[in-house]
């Protein structure tokens, strides 16, 4: 779904300084140091109120929730669900 894409890259390059030429899709966000823990929970809580939707723990805690494709696929998948 593209509005789910577009919903969560333009959150994050209105945040974030990304270097001209990355490709977003394939960053860790957390680990590179773009968003801190308080900043990750406030994401997760735009994301559940904006596409009316919930995040489990366990998928919270896993490692491809933290890289941007990834959560781009998850978000899309729980959006038509």
């Amino acid at each position: 779904m593209e509005q789910v894409r577009e919903f969560i890259l333009d959150r994050l390059q209105k945040e974030y300084s990304f270097k001209e030429g990355t490709d977003i899709e394939k960053i860790n966000y957390v680990e590179e140091g773009y968003m801190d823990s308080l900043g990750l929970i406030q994401f997760i809580g735009e994301l559940e109120d904006e596409f009316d939707i919930e995040f489990s723990d366990e998928e919270m805690m896993e490692d491809s929730f933290r890289v941007v494709g990834s959560l781009i696929d998850l978000v899309t998948k729980k959006v038509g669900e």
